[in-house]
């Protein structure tokens, strides 16, 4: 390997070069802009062009336009997903506050994130998503429940998850309709189903959902 001065006498080796005082870094010597020019100006590697002449052969996929992207969880045995913009974060489980008089099946209290109170929520229980048995492995389902922290208008929603799948990309084409005979206040909050690798997501309204939220809490 070349023996380069910076890694000896400049600011990577013991800075004894007399020229620091005066630059104060070696990114502002000419040596150190020389030996940048010659590395960028070095022929490339045979395995190198190799590997972009093969690449660049390839066909070309074709783009999607359009797409959006949306964060999938699971509240009981359903799968559903809001848009990406509505998310802040996924968090662990934290303790809930109950709110004395005000607190009901829709709103479950408060929790603290990160030194923030937020209202915490029972999704699940306005969407009307039916309690589900369940499995006999509950210990590792309850390890990936999570709470998810949501914001629309500058108001900020925790509700919990028993699992978030994670992002996904859709275009409009790939929504299907909501069969009918789903229940009345799920058809209400949902616009559509997906489906991703045989499973059935559905793709919440954004708008009725947080307006939902917003009235259980008066």
């Amino acid at each position: 390997m070349k023996n380069l001065c910076w890694n000896n006498i400049g600011v990577m080796g013991n800075r004894s070069c007399p020229k620091l005082s005066e630059l104060g870094h070696c990114r502002d010597c000419a040596v150190f802009s020389q030996e940048g020019r010659v590395l960028l100006n070095r022929e490339a590697p045979q395995e190198y062009l190799t590997e972009w002449a093969s690449l660049l052969a390839q066909e070309r996929e074709a783009v999607r336009c359009n797409e959006k992207s949306v964060q999938v969880f699971r509240l009981m045995s359903e799968w559903l997903a809001l848009p990406v913009h509505c998310w802040v974060e996924v968090i662990g489980v934290h303790p809930v506050r109950h709110i004395p008089h005000r607190s009901n099946q829709i709103l479950l209290g408060l929790v603290s994130v990160r030194g923030e109170i937020h209202l915490c929520v029972s999704l699940g229980n306005l969407l009307g998503v039916e309690k589900s048995e369940e499995p006999e492995d509950t210990k590792s389902l309850r390890a990936n429940r999570r709470f998810c922290v949501v914001k629309r208008d500058n108001i900020s929603w925790v509700f919990p998850a028993d699992e978030v799948y994670g992002l996904i990309s859709y275009a409009e084409k790939d929504v299907g309709a909501v069969p009918s005979t789903v229940s009345k206040s799920f058809q209400k909050f949902t616009r559509g189903l997906l489906n991703v690798a045989g499973r059935k997501i559905g793709l919440l309204d954004e708008t009725s959902v947080f307006d939902g939220l917003s009235r259980s809490v008066i």
